[in-house]
């Protein structure tokens, strides 16, 4: 670790960003500019710095407002913990002038001491789910001791103020680095690479590799590389650039089955050749420009199948939803249907939900991995799932812009969600055909949604633009395992105009009326009417006059309804004669008008396909 050192000037361009309240000695809390939550019941209102070193005060208060300004902190729980911290090192003799005097291991081995001392040592433990989907419980440092180490590092990065890409731990946020907000890091750590001429040279391909690459390649290259670093130190821990030659990277090739399996052999074999080629042609390296990794040395791994839920485990986990909190049950009902990545679930925005003319709801959110806007159309259970969800975070007054935020407003992770999933699996005994526990995966409700399309006939083109697959190769994964259940024949596009009861044509919004998804409305959805469709919104509940569509508002048909219009015209007609006949006023009254909306709806419509 890099050694961070102190300086008075450093710290009083800190200081110089603290606004009046936060330059005070004394902050209350209630009259904080931030929004912080304040229980009835809470005693310890206000953070007094009372540290004997009026630097050290400083820096506690700079690191402070750091996080309650980045809603780290929300409430005063920290408040005594602060308090705590400064009792204890009003203890420590000689105090220093700074934090970064001692490193963080010095400071918490002292720290813990005291903390024994007074009988405030504490460790808690954290519950999760392993690989092998078993309860594994593990201890956590002291409460005490993590405030400690959250100010301790705000600190030594703050008076850490070389580049970036100087750093040997890179804050991918601070690079202005696209990144998924649900994932829990957002660090790149180059320490596992022992060699420094190598970190130097890893370093400038991560560099190089970050504003053209996604995130997760440019961490999965540093992998690799890191693997590479591991094997170095085995074979030549003094080795320099010299030492990569053709005959080294032949006992590489015999290294690799020994630690991984021949899908990421593949993996690091790539990356490692395109690092060297890239090296060579940039001249960080002293190598050979030739290349010194074939093609035939890369291990070719089986086809990856989709890796769907089985129905038998879909079933048991319906079963079984009332258990959990409301928004995860919320969430797995949309990627049942929606087949959505997780991180693009858990980013929804608030106004994700859209109409059209029809009455079909849409989703409407951006992709992650494509980084563009995507339509998807949804059913009316989903959109009442949505909606319901909307009124929960606004009557919760959270300033947020997601659908699904976690308690700060902010973005949950993927690892939360795969721990709640996979605790209730374990809790309920969910098991497959064979008997085994059932280990969840986000990406496992994708590939269910993509088979189920492929068992449904939907066309492979619809499936990869629903699915946003940038080429027909994932596609095809699920045609390959399910072509046997396909249809011989499928329906034909809904098209034509749109119209109302009254035959008045309806504007249609051409971003979302498009061929495929009206295609998946009519016969994957199936809510359509026998006659048209119904634009009666889910909020309003169920419709309150059944069999009376042809006299609602919210009805809407097309010409591909036409004969049907026509058929009912001709009963319809049969129905004023004999009403009339019998003397039946209010019978013939009530058909009247259902039959000048017919010859209206027949009109508009043979006009509008003359």
């Amino acid at each position: 670790m890099t050694t961070i050192t102190w300086s008075r000037e450093r710290q009083q361009s800190l200081l110089g960003q603290l606004s009046e309240f936060w330059k005070e000695d004394v902050w209350d809390m209630r009259t904080s500019p931030l929004q912080t939550r304040l229980s009835e019941k809470t005693k310890q209102r206000r953070l007094r710095f009372g540290c004997k070193s009026a630097t050290i005060n400083g820096e506690l208060k700079y690191a402070c407002w750091k996080k309650f300004s980045d809603g780290d902190w929300r409430n005063t729980q920290e408040l005594g913990r602060v308090h705590r911290m400064m009792k204890w090192l009003n203890s420590v003799d000689p105090l220093p002038a700074s934090l970064m005097s001692r490193a963080f291991d010095e400071w918490r081995g002292l720290y813990t001491t005291y903390l024994k001392q007074c009988g405030m040592y504490r460790q808690g433990t954290t519950f999760r789910m392993d690989r092998e989907q078993q309860p594994c419980v593990s201890s956590r440092d002291s409460q005490y001791i993590s405030t400690l180490r959250q100010i301790y590092f705000i600190l030594r990065s703050a008076y850490d103020d070389r580049p970036e890409h100087e750093k040997d731990v890179w804050d991918l946020q601070r690079m202005a680095v696209p990144i998924s907000l649900s994932l829990s890091n957002a660090t790149l750590s180059f320490h596992r690479i022992r060699q420094p001429w190598l970190r130097k040279t890893v370093k400038a391909y991560i560099r190089y590799c970050l504003p053209i690459y996604a995130e997760g390649t440019c961490r999965t290259r540093l992998q690799s590389l890191t693997c590479f670093s591991e094997f170095l130190m085995s074979e030549q821990p003094r080795g320099t650039a010299k030492a990569i030659t053709r005959k080294l990277l032949i006992e590489y090739l015999s290294y690799l089955p020994t630690r991984v399996c021949i899908s990421v052999r593949k993996s690091h074999l790539l990356n490692l050749r395109n690092f060297l080629e890239t090296a060579a042609r940039e001249r960080w390296l002293p190598i050979a420009s030739e290349r010194m990794i074939f093609d035939e040395e890369i291990p070719r791994p089986p086809k990856p199948q989709p890796r769907y839920i089985p129905a038998v485990v879909l079933d048991q986990l319906n079963s079984h939803l009332g258990s959990l909190k409301a928004p995860w049950m919320q969430m797995i009902f949309i990627l049942q249907e929606c087949g959505m990545r997780i991180s693009e679930l858990l980013q929804l925005p608030l106004d994700c939900l859209t109409q059209d003319a029809r009455g079909t709801f849409y989703l409407r959110y951006m992709q992650g991995k494509m980084k563009r806007e995507h339509t998807i159309p949804v059913s009316q259970e989903i959109a009442r799932v949505v909606q319901e969800q909307l009124q929960v975070v606004r009557a919760a007054g959270r300033s947020t812009t997601l659908l699904f935020p976690n308690s700060k407003g902010g973005v949950r992770k993927q690892q939360s969600f795969a721990q709640r999933i996979n605790r209730l699996a374990y809790d309920h005994q969910i098991r497959d055909a064979n008997g085994n526990l059932f280990r969840f995966q986000s990406h496992q409700f994708r590939h269910t949604v993509g088979t189920r399309m492929i068992n449904l006939g939907v066309p492979h083109h619809f499936i990869q633009r629903y699915l946003g697959h940038l080429g027909p190769e994932m596609t095809n994964r699920y045609a390959h395992i399910h072509d046997t259940t396909m249809r011989e024949k499928l329906s034909e596009y809904l098209q034509g105009t749109l119209v109302d009861v009254t035959g008045k044509v309806v504007p249609e919004e051409g971003l979302l009326d498009t061929g495929d998804l009206r295609w998946f409305t009519r016969n994957v959805l199936a809510q359509a009417l026998p006659n048209g469709y119904c634009a009666i919104p889910v909020v309003a509940g169920p419709c309150p006059h059944p069999n009376a569509c042809l006299n609602c508002a919210h009805f809407r048909t097309d010409a591909s309804f036409l004969d049907v219009h026509k058929a009912e015209l001709c009963d319809t007609e049969r129905v004023i004669e004999k009403a009339t006949t019998n003397g039946w006023t209010r019978q013939a009254e009530m058909n009247e008008q259902k039959r000048n909306n017919l010859v209206n709806i027949i009109s508009s419509l043979e006009q509008a396909h003359a």
